[in-house]
């Protein structure tokens, strides 16, 4: 049996192919010197590769590990820090059939809840793991009672001619092939089960939107256990038998050139990131690092995963026409978990489409173009359109029906790269994958929880039903900030607030309105209350606050039902209109106008007074407004900048920082103190 969407791919080794992993077999048969994987743990040297035979060596060898106390159709969770081992670890269990479930290892009480989410939920008995992520685990959670039900299976335990126990297994098209747990900030992420046929699906679709071949080489730094760096940057290319190039999330951020450093060294073709990747390349990439860049062997700069900004395209395609890269290079696209990756994207080497509309007629869902300089305008980047057998409704999410032309609604996708449903999860499955649009009896369509238009015959993305919140490309629930912060400040009224994004120097930023209690109306420290939510939302969440709005009791938008009315709340901010009691908006220091002490020589007090100036210059905070005995995230040191600050940090004093200071030791006070205590490590060291 041939699928017909492989027709028009002349190449043996897929033609005939039913599922994924024949593919990656057949390469090994009739490839098998072929180097597949490079992996540049620093994001600049080479320490491992895979040919397409080492990796299937590898996977048998894993493979055969799993069948000893497992069977075939078992989830088995994946633990690992970003390496080749994680990748071998994935393409065991499409070898032997296991049902793979990645997951990002969790940080002492960072990210554990989440785990036992993914574990109850999956079912999951059996976990590959690396040595050391085994050995964090024992040592922080030995007593845990759901680790101690899992079979472990320690990737450097298993020697490669393990791989002559391995038996062949029959892989189907329908066999669920992972699970995909959604990135959400909440301790229930859903499981989307992804089939090998959807794997196929999708790995051809991308081939023939980014026309990938042979030839192409990627280049990825994007987590290996979510959809866009699992699917673009460890599936993609090794189904079209060309090269890839990996690095570790934590080598790009904390220095991006590394990312543009090895698409020149490796002749990269294509590779990506959310919207923030492009604005952090043209930020912390100095003019001089650009000259001596070449990016002329690039074909496509993907960029998705949350609001894709014109002026972002613009501003890349600016401050890197120096390295030879060209417009023609930036691609949008649209895709999700759900439809195992990608869902729409344009004509590789064409310019990004832009089309700039009415603000106010589009908060109405009604689309009205207008000239790009009308103040009343705002630019929307197109999103490309479907390929294959995908198809694409827009529809009204209350009535069920066909918006008409030009009409906002929810995006509604069908087709074989859409997921069977979600793990374990029925009612949630039918809900979200059984759609119908109503009197034409016409689906089912996955509900996307995304608003969208055609125009032209591309899509347009405008907004989430969902109110999710991306900042950053990373997902945070609205609910989650609220409850967080009501839960820890008694003053502030249960189920009375509000949590969302706006679009500010064109980067998405956080915006909190809360009621107040009425007994907190007068008589209280209001900016009291504002600094405690600030300091909430930085612990828990790790995220800046732009903005906060304190109103009165029972102002707030809700429905008839008594649900908080996100969109009607933004709104209302922007137009004023809310009942304010207090607000703050984070202002933007003038640093340009502070005189900054040069300190190098590391004391307490010099380490401390250099963190202030350091937040002062990059984070725009003035002098009295930072206590270095409060949280340092309070001052939008999330993770990113956290990164940034370590290397800077070790760069002035001349020792090595890490970034888990910044978790384990919060305030600018207590970070002081541990750097004195590194740097008398180090220099003890040095001296005997």
């Amino acid at each position: 049996m041939a699928y017909s969407f492989l027709q028009d791919y002349n190449d043996p080794d897929v033609q005939q192919c039913i599922t994924y992993t024949e593919v990656i077999k057949n390469r090994a048969n009739s490839n098998p010197a072929h180097t597949v994987f490079r992996f540049l743990n620093d994001g600049v040297n080479e320490n491992e590769s895979f040919t397409y035979k080492q990796l299937e060596t590898r996977s048998k060898a894993l493979g055969a590990a799993m069948q000893e106390v497992g069977k075939k159709g078992d989830p088995v969770l994946l633990l690992f820090q970003p390496s080749l081992s994680y990748i071998a670890s994935l393409y065991a269990c499409f070898y032997s059939g296991f049902v793979a479930v990645p997951a990002y290892p969790p940080r002492r009480n960072r990210g554990i809840e989440r785990i036992f989410t993914i574990i109850e939920d999956s079912g999951a008995r059996i976990c590959l793991i690396s040595q050391q992520v085994y050995e964090d685990i024992q040592r922080n959670f030995k007593d845990n009672e759901l680790f101690g039900k899992l079979k472990w299976i320690v990737y450097e335990d298993v020697h490669d001619d393990k791989c002559d126990a391995f038996k062949d297994i029959i892989i189907e098209p329908q066999d669920t092939a992972l699970i995909q747990y959604t990135s959400g900030s909440t301790g229930h992420p859903k499981g989307v089960m992804i089939s090998q046929l959807n794997l196929l699906y999708n790995s051809e679709y991308i081939r023939q939107t980014f026309h990938t071949s042979r030839d192409s080489v990627g280049v990825h730094w994007l987590p290996l256990f979510h959809d866009m760096g699992l699917i673009g940057g460890i599936l993609q290319v090794a189904y079209v038998c060309g090269l890839n190039i990996n690095m570790p999330p934590m080598a790009f951020l904390k220095k991006p050139l590394n990312w543009l450093k090895a698409i020149e060294k490796y002749k990269g073709t294509i590779a990506g990131g959310p919207n923030f990747a492009y604005d952090f390349c043209v930020e912390k990439i100095t003019d001089e690092e650009r000259n001596d860049l070449d990016l002329s062997s690039m074909e496509v700069f993907f960029c998705g995963a949350e609001p894709i900004r014109k002026s972002t395209y613009e501003s890349f395609s600016k401050s890197f026409k120096v390295s030879k890269s060209k417009p023609e290079q930036l691609y949008s696209c649209y895709g999700m978990a759900e439809t195992t990756l990608i869902v729409t994207g344009g004509y590789s080497y064409a310019k990004p489409v832009y089309l700039t509309v009415n603000h106010s007629s589009l908060l109405n869902n009604i689309v009205e173009t207008i000239d790009e300089n009308d103040k009343n305008g705002i630019s929307l980047v197109g999103s490309g359109h479907t390929w294959l057998d995908t198809k694409i409704e827009i529809v009204n999410p209350k009535t069920m029906q066909k918006c008409s032309h030009d009409e906002v609604g929810e995006i509604w996708i069908s087709g074989p790269t859409v997921a069977a449903g979600y793990w374990n999860n029925p009612e949630e499955t039918k809900r979200t994958f059984g759609a119908m649009i109503a009197d034409l009896n016409e689906g089912p369509f996955l509900r996307t929880g995304d608003l969208g238009f055609f125009h032209e015959k591309e899509l347009f993305i405008t907004g989430r039903i969902k109110d999710l919140i991306i900042i950053r490309g990373v997902n945070y629930y609205p609910n989650d900030i609220e409850f967080s912060i009501q839960n820890a400040i008694p003053e502030l009224r249960q189920n009375g607030g509000a949590a969302f994004p706006i679009t500010d120097d064109e980067s998405e930023k956080l915006v909190v309105v809360q009621e107040l209690e009425r007994t907190a109306m007068r008589d209280t420290d209001h900016n009291l209350i504002i600094e405690k939510i600030r300091e909430v939302i930085a612990e828990e969440h790790e995220l800046e606050v732009h903005s906060i709005v304190l109103i009165r009791a029972g102002s707030i938008p809700m429905t008839s039902s008594g649900k908080i009315q996100h969109r009607q709340t933004k709104y209302e901010y922007l137009h004023g209109d809310l009942s304010v009691v207090a607000s703050w908006t984070k202002e933007k220091a003038n640093s340009k106008d502070v005189n900054f002490e040069e300190l190098t020589v590391p004391t307490e007090e010099a380490i401390k007074k250099w963190v202030i100036q350091w937040i002062m210059r990059n984070q725009n905070f003035q002098k009295e407004e930072i206590d270095p005995d409060k949280n340092i995230m309070t001052y939008g040191i999330d993770s990113l900048a956290a990164v940034t600050l370590e290397t800077e940090i070790s760069k002035q004093f001349g020792f090595q920082w890490h970034v888990s200071s910044f978790i384990l030791n919060p305030t600018i006070n207590k970070l002081a103190v541990e750097g004195m205590e590194i740097y008398k490590e180090e220099t003890d060291a040095m001296s005997e």
